[in-house]
């Protein structure tokens, strides 16, 4: 007899790619199969995840058939308490590494679990992202602690959870949120794990006891065979879905997307719609500059125009916020030199370079833009000479900037990066710093000041 595995992994809100996993699962999936997850179906940009949390959307896995999954870094992402309520979906959630912030386990997340097919024990550990791809410790948690959560060192533990459970299975399988490179070196030292089931990098990889299927585009499928003298792996391989019409799944998606919208288009008051260039000056980014000065006064603040899709127009609610600001970028504070800034400013001013894609880790843009500026800076395009305050920019002088993790990266401008140790990451959303600011007069009538000349 034969069992078959399939697996998904980093779905990230696509539920088109989820629509044709869910046809092919339902027609070929049987009651000797699994089909698990590596975590990453949730993105905070959709307004489905939004809306509730990720409760619906976890409707949509349950519906194809999903029989566990690891939690990646996008589920850890909206919170202890949303993590707690999707427990209550029926769905095993695992994580043998993350805990709160008492460093205790968090309620409904297993380490592991055992399920029995074809009358042999599947021990399934799930793991979430821990180690940077320069295997920093604890990269995450910066991050994870804004929500409540918190990571330990995984591959201890998992040692830890094959001990606990030596005995009760007959076959290991890990579902690993934690990358390609970080899973081969992790399983170098756990020589008891049979299937590795990887995520969060996005790669497409295939090789014995390892497979890894992009975002979504393809759908995993291991074969093993079940003999007298134990389990063998036969096949593995990634299938590769065409588009077909699913009834079920546009049936459902079209009554959570209802449900959701009803929640997430209630209006937000406002003073009045801003106006927005990707390429240019603009009264929006202007706006969010001013409300990052009074969220934290500083020496100045600067933000990417790609941090924006489109104007700030009636009516605002929290469905169009998601929609015009999806990147989950956090307000960021930290300290750089002025030459670092003169550099951004002037490479701002390239026209080739302001048009890239902008990709980057939270980026879910569609441009990288220009950048924009507090209204205590002004920026000479002719001459480049730079004031804050009305004094010059000093190269050598350190300021203290407020920006978002993007810019702190360096990602697009990179004489901005500083690493993580020296930054200061502040809890919620570029997004959320607009709602908050939404009736705000003095940020309004401020955005209306000329920074560039």
């Amino acid at each position: 007899m034969n069992v078959v595995i399939y697996h998904t992994n980093d779905f990230h809100s696509n539920f088109n790619n989820l629509k044709q996993v869910h046809a092919y699962i339902r027609a070929n999936k049987t009651e000797h199969d699994l089909y698990l997850d590596s975590g990453d179906y949730t993105d905070l940009s959709s307004i489905v995840v939004q809306a509730d949390g990720g409760k619906s959307a976890m409707k949509l896995m349950i519906d194809s058939q999903i029989d566990a999954m690891s939690l990646g870094n996008n589920e850890i992402d909206l919170g202890k308490e949303a993590i707690v309520a999707l427990t209550k979906s029926g769905v095993p959630l695992l994580s043998a590494n993350i805990r709160d912030l008492d460093h205790k386990m968090i309620d409904g997340i297993y380490s592991s679990i055992i399920m029995t097919k074809a009358d042999k024990r599947f021990l399934i550990i799930g793991l979430s992202p821990y180690y940077s791809k320069d295997f920093e410790h604890a990269s995450y948690d910066t991050f994870f602690m804004m929500g409540g959560v918190t990571t330990k060192e995984p591959i201890a533990l998992v040692k830890q959870e094959l001990e606990k459970q030596k005995g009760q299975y007959d076959y290991a399988i890990l579902l690993s949120h934690s990358g390609l490179f970080v899973d081969k070196v992790m399983l170098e030292q756990l020589p008891e794990i049979d299937l590795c089931l990887g995520g969060h990098t996005h790669d497409i990889a295939t090789s014995k006891g390892y497979s890894q299927s992009g975002q979504g585009e393809k759908l995993g499928k291991i074969t093993l065979e079940i003999t007298e003298t134990g389990i063998v792996q036969i096949e593995n391989i990634q299938l590769d879905l065409v588009e077909q019409q699913n009834e079920r799944f546009d049936t459902l998606y079209k009554e959570i997307e209802t449900t959701t919208d009803q929640i997430l288009s209630q209006p937000l008051p406002h003073i009045r719609a801003l106006a927005f260039d990707a390429f240019n000056e603009s009264e929006l980014i202007n706006f969010i500059c001013d409300a990052l000065m009074k969220e934290k006064p500083s020496d100045l603040a600067i933000m990417h125009t790609g941090i924006a899709e489109r104007a700030l127009t009636n009516p605002v609610s929290r469905k169009s916020l998601i929609e015009n600001f999806p990147s989950k970028l956090n307000p960021t504070h930290y300290q750089i030199s002025g030459k670092a800034i003169r550099e951004a400013i002037l490479l701002s001013f390239d026209e080739a370079h302001i048009r890239n894609s902008g990709k980057g880790p939270g980026f879910r843009g569609s441009v990288l833009g220009t950048l924009g500026f507090s209204r205590n800076v002004e920026v000479m395009k002719n001459t480049g000479r730079i004031t804050i305050d009305g004094h010059p920019l000093e190269d050598d002088k350190i300021y203290s900037i407020m920006t978002d993790d993007y810019l702190q990266r360096g990602s697009g401008y990179p004489s901005l990066r500083v690493e993580d140790s020296e930054a200061i990451f502040e809890p919620g959303f570029i997004r959320d710093l607009v709602e908050k600011y939404l009736m705000d007069e003095e940020v309004f009538a401020s955005s209306k000041v000329q920074r560039l000349f």
